[in-house]
C-alpha cells in the first residue's frame, strides 16, 4: 500500500531545539526570564541584550515605577553607552 501516495505525504519535519531555545530566549528577554540560570544561559548563547535593559526602554517611555528603578536604569544605560562608545567598528 506503500505505492506513489506515500511518496506525496510529506515527513514531518523535525523540530531544531537550537532554534527553538532561541525563539524562548528572545520571547523570555521581551518578557521575563522564568530562572537566573535560564537568563545566563540565554545571554551567554546567543548574546543578547539583559532583559533589564528592555525594562528599562519601556519604562522610559510608560513611567518609572520607583526613583530607584529610575537610577538604575539612568546607570545600566549609562554603562551601556560606555561600552558601545569603546567598541570596536568592523570597517
Amino acid at each position: 500500500m506503500g505505492g506513489a501516495l506515500s511518496a506525496d505525504v510529506p515527513k514531518a519535519a523535525t523540530p531544531d531545539p537550537y532554534n527553538a531555545r532561541r525563539a524562548a530566549c528572545t520571547d523570555w528577554m521581551m518578557s521575563d526570564y522564568p530562572t537566573g540560570l535560564d537568563e545566563s544561559w540565554c545571554t551567554a548563547e546567543f548574546a543578547l541584550p539583559s532583559a533589564f535593559l528592555i525594562k528599562c526602554a519601556r519604562a522610559q517611555h510608560l513611567g518609572f515605577e520607583s526613583p530607584t528603578q529610575q537610577k538604575a536604569c539612568r546607570l545600566m544605560f549609562l554603562r551601556a553607552a560606555e561600552t558601545a562608545a569603546n567598541g570596536f567598528v568592523l570597517n
